[in-house]
């Protein structure tokens, strides 16, 4: 670069004119002197620059020579002379940049750093595109430990540079000062890649290598630096170190050597060597090498340490810890290697501080006992080791055994407690023990095997305890936990109740235990009883044992919803932390109050709170449900029901009991009807009643589904929803319907009848009880339903046909007509009117009237079959026999849109052969 620049410089200067050798000139004037001024970089150049510059030379020639000496002087490692030359052609040259880089790098030479940083500063300024440029800059920041401000000079110049070498170089080297050594590594392969193969890429990345305990790849990568860059000392400091690290002190010690002769004022040089001699145990030879890299470069963080641990080896902790205390307070540590370092230091102050560690064998009884009952003892397991190692009795090591399990984690215990079974074998209290570590295995999923294993230990456990009333109560204690916990509720009610016998002091945990079960069971009344005796039990300093919202959720199920709110008051008055407690169950609350919108925002808040607050959930699915967000309350409900359901545990920390569950399950069906899921609806409902057999509305809910789909099967479920809810309009209303349906008319009138009378909000129960009695031939009376209808609803074609049908039946052909007629005329749109009044114009005897409303009606798609079909029996009755024919012939070519019309299609097809054959016989 300086040779380019000097030429750049000469070009610049003196191309446009040589210096003409004039008479008289002076040898320096002449070409000769400029060559050797221009190439020379010995003395002889140095003094062919210098003879340039006697006399009064012109400024071109003057900016010649002094760039030409300024070079020669650095060739000569003279840079303090150079930058004198370098200023004098500035001044000559000013908007040269090459000549501020070069004096640049000159000030660095000598140590100028804030010099350097100026000129390299104007190089960037006058030349921003020239990565070169960004590159001296951020080379001398990242040696001022101006790692930001290196970051920033090197990413511009790849911005304008894409591939420029030095660039990755410096990039590998600044990430190397981070601590990123892997990406370091990156870097300099790039670089290397693109021709940048000096003996910083190799020393960075064999260093690189070394931090990331890569001792080969790094003592191949200095090797081969060396092959290229032969006795370099930077690279024989490096494989020196990694050598130490191979376990290769004696090669380490020839190249610790050998940079020491190489560079004898290199701090490093010496704490390498001192570390390699403190391993071969020549600690005088290593005290004088970390005195002289400590003389030569106090700051030196390795320098400090190696001295430290040379101290540490001679005996000297005192002066160690000096050193260590000093090292970790430094306030100076830039480089990811010192902050290493540093905190290195500072983890040594903390292990020399430690007290000195105990001794476990030489504990007395008394003191390893306490250690091995003691939760956060740090000698806790080992002096449980001690105890179960010398216990003098089998039951004695078996206790320890258990003791020592309370030591390791959740998942470890069992391999002891499995060992205290096995050392005492008929001992009670190690099967409890193996019983509570089976109990901790279980993961609330649907494997119940460590959950069994548990009982079947506390079982045998309590048949061993025979005679000793304090183990057989935890035995029982043990398995009524176990049981709840899977769901067995009966035998866990069994224990509960045995204990309450056994001892007072339990009977609040038994009681509230047992109200939960028997909550658990689909019992809440029984449920009631239990929680407001445990509540009575229950000791102020207690309390904190009590659930209180078994009581809550017992209040609620039997419909005691005032109540369950004060309960829910008093209890967000004592704790308003326990949100995830009394949050959901004062949202099922004012669900079960009938509240659903109110239900709905409080559940919601809980699960925007809480994601996985799957009793909020539960409820913000049941009330949406009842909205109307038929989606929403599919969704919400079927995450609760997926994940709780099957597994008792998690139902009961979600309070999802049978009764909840159940109407969860019927919820999520009415929503599933909404959605036109009518299979997934039935299964919903079919469940709820396995769930809850006796409530009433899932039974009633699935017959309406299944009367809907035509299925008999609604008889069986509606008679269940009466036989539970005898008085509920809404399924006496229902079981008219069904009934009716299933050719029962004399039941379907009786429940009409009792539904009526119980104010059923069902507009259709006239016109039901209507037809019911129509069929039973209570024509009376089901023109008085008839007419109660059509008085309401005027336009029901429906009613107003029974209406007809019952006069016609009576004999008041009269009004039947009158009926017809005003049927007609509330709902012309109905076919099947026109045709029961073209019916009765033909009974009648007034044909022509007839045939003129059965043409009505023929224009009508759902009547038309039929009223051709009529047409043509009322022409065939007058002799018209080709008219007959031609309405025959229309009914036949109708397509069919009733199931009935297949009869008719049939019917007239015979009335229009027996016709043909009359006409063919005449």
């Amino acid at each position: 670069m300086a040779g380019f620049c000097l030429r750049l410089l000469a070009l610049t200067l003196l191309s446009a004119a040589a210096l003409p050798a004039a008479s008289g000139t002076s040898w320096a004037q002449t070409a000769a002197t400029r060559q050797l001024c221009k190439e020379d970089r010995t003395e002889k150049g140095l003094a062919a620059c210098t003879a340039m510059l006697k006399g009064k030379p012109k400024p071109e020639v003057r900016a010649f020579a002094h760039l030409g000496r300024a070079q020669v002087l650095i060739a000569l490692g003279r840079p303090a002379e150079a930058l004198k030359d370098y200023d004098e052609t500035i001044k000559l040259a000013p908007n040269f940049v090459a000549l501020y880089r070069d004096r640049g790098r000159a000030r660095y030479a000598v140590g100028d750093h804030g010099g350097a940083m100026a000129d390299f500063s104007v190089a960037v300024e006058r030349e921003p595109f020239a990565a070169d440029n960004h590159a001296n800059r951020a080379y001398l920041k990242i040696v001022l430990d101006d790692l930001d401000g290196a970051r920033k000079d090197i990413d511009q110049g790849l911005f304008w540079e894409k591939e420029h070498a030095r660039s990755y170089y410096l990039r590998g080297l600044l990430l190397y000062r981070l601590g990123q050594y892997g990406d370091a590594i990156t870097a300099i392969n790039r670089g290397r890649e693109l021709g940048f193969r000096t003996h910083d890429g190799f020393i960075t990345k064999a260093l690189s290598h070394y931090r990331l305990g890569a001792f080969d790849a790094a003592e191949t990568e200095a090797s081969e630096g060396l092959k290229a860059f032969a006795n370099q000392p930077d690279l024989l400091e490096a494989r020196a170190r990694t050598r130490l690290e191979l376990k290769r002190p004696a090669e380490a010690l020839a190249d610790a050597d050998e940079v020491v002769r190489l560079a004898p004022r290199y701090a490093r040089a010496y704490s390498t060597r001192a570390a390699v001699k403190l391993a071969l145990n020549d600690n005088n030879g290593a005290r004088a090498d970390a005195d002289k890299a400590v003389e030569l470069d106090p700051k030196l963080f390795d320098a400090q340490q190696v001295k430290a641990e040379i101290l540490m080896a001679a005996g000297d902790r005192d002066g160690a810890r000096a050193i260590y205390q000093r090292s970790a307070a430094r306030t100076d540590a830039r480089t990811a290697q010192d902050i290493a370092s540093r905190d290195r230091a500072a983890a040594r102050i903390i292990q020399m501080d430690a007290p000195k560690p105990i001794v476990v064998s030489e504990l007395d009884e008394a003191e390893l006992k306490k250690r091995c009952e003691t939760r956060d003892d740090p000698l806790r397991l080992q002096s449980c080791d001690r105890l179960v190692e010398t216990a003098a009795t089998p039951e004695a090591k078996a206790d320890w055994l258990i003791e020592r399990s309370y030591a390791r984690p959740f998942g470890q215990r069992l391999a002891d407690l499995e060992e205290a079974v096995a050392a005492a074998p008929g001992y009670s209290p190690a099967l409890l023990g193996r019983a509570k570590g089976h109990s901790s295995e279980y993961r609330y999923d649907e494997d119940l095997r460590p959950l069994d294993l548990a009982w079947a230990d506390a079982d045998s456990a309590l048949r061993l305890a025979a005679g000793n009333a304090g183990q057989a109560k935890r035995a029982r204690v043990t398995r009524a936990v176990v049981a709840f916990t899977k769901g067995d509720y009966e035998r866990a009610s069994a224990d509960l109740t045995a204990i309450m016998a056994l001892d007072d002091d339990m009977k609040p945990w038994a009681y509230d235990l047992r109200a939960q079960a028997l909550l658990y069971s689909g019992k809440p009344a029984e449920a009631l009883v239990d929680a407001r005796q445990a509540k009575a039990l229950m000791k102020p300093e207690s309390a904190g044992l009590f659930r209180e919202d078994a009581l809550v959720i017992s209040l609620i199920e039997t419909g005691q919803i005032d109540a369950a709110l004060t309960e829910i008051d008093a209890w967000k008055a004592r704790d308003p932390r326990a949100a995830i407690g009394h949050g959901p169950l004062y949202a099922r609350a004012l669900l079960a109050r009938g509240d659903a919108a109110a239900a709905y925002e409080a559940a919601n808040a809980l699960v925007a709170a809480n994601q996985f607050n799957m009793a909020a959930i539960a409820v913000r699915g049941a009330a949406s449900a009842r909205l109307g967000r038929a989606l929403d309350a599919s969704g919400d409900i079927s995450n609760v029901l997926d994940a709780s359901l099957k597994i008792a545990a998690k139902a009961q920390n979600d309070n999802l009991t049978p009764n909840f569950a159940a109407d969860l399950l019927v919820a999520r069906g009415l929503a599933r009807i909404q959605l036109n899921q009518m299979i997934a609806a039935r299964a919903d409902f079919g469940e709820a009643i396995r769930l809850a057999p006796d409530r009433a509305q899932a039974y009633g809910e699935r017959a309406g589904l299944t009367y809907r789909a035509g299925d008999p099967a609604a008889l069986a479920d509606i008679a269940m929803a009466l036989r539970i809810e005898p008085a509920a309009p809404r399924w006496l209303a229902l079981a008219a319907r069904v009934n009716l349906a299933t050719k029962d008319p004399t039941a379907a009138e009786k429940f009409a009848s009792e539904a009526l009378a119980a104010n059923a909000p069902d507009a259709d129960l006239p016109l039901l009880r209507a037809r019911a009695r129509l069929a039973t031939g209570n024509l009376k009376g089901a023109v008085e339903d008839a007419t109660m209808r059509t008085t309401a609803a005027p336009g029901d074609a429906e009613a107003w046909l029974v209406r007809i049908e019952a006069q016609a039946g009576l004999g008041d052909l009269t009004a039947a007509l009158a009926d017809a007629e005003a049927a007609r005329a509330a709902n012309a749109s109905d076919g099947r009117i026109l045709l029961a009044l073209g019916d009765l114009k033909a009974r009648s005897g007034d044909a022509p009237a007839a045939i003129g409303v059965f043409e009505e009606a023929a224009s009508k798609p759902d009547a038309a079959l039929a009223a051709n079909k009529r047409l043509g029996d009322l022409y065939a009755g007058i002799a018209s026999d080709q008219l007959a024919l031609g309405y025959y012939a229309k009914a036949l070519e109708l397509p069919l849109r009733k199931p009935e019309d297949e009869a008719l299609k049939a019917a007239a097809r015979a009335a229009r052969d027996a016709l043909i054959r009359k006409m063919s016989a005449k």
